[in-house]
């Protein structure tokens, strides 16, 4: 059997590479994930509370739903940052199961 990495693992890698080109780290609280599927698509939704340290973390939070995270073998469909205070965050992540159209 081949062992693939969770996809919480993948997004956190991307995440955490995002928040160090800003000069940060992040540091997970909590991650909940649950299946996702529509009629075209499979996935998961994750809600992740991060501790985020190394300065402030605004501005990365305000750009991080546009940038396009790298999470090989998944697509980030959606992302939003649910909640921020000063170096505490949650985040809302809907990641795709890529296929040959992307990823």
């Amino acid at each position: 059997m081949i062992h693939r990495p969770d996809p919480q693992r993948r997004l956190h890698r991307a995440l955490a590479a995002s928040a160090a080109c800003h000069g940060l780290t992040l540091h997970p609280i909590t991650v909940r994930e649950r299946p996702w599927s529509s009629a075209t698509f499979t996935g998961w939704r994750l809600t992740l509370d991060l501790a985020i340290g190394g300065g402030d973390p605004g501005d990365w939070l305000a750009a991080l739903p546009e940038e396009d995270l790298p999470v090989p073998g998944r697509l980030v469909a959606d992302l939003v940052v649910t909640h921020a205070v000063a170096t505490r965050a949650t985040l809302a992540v809907l990641l795709l199961e890529s296929g040959d159209g992307f990823g």
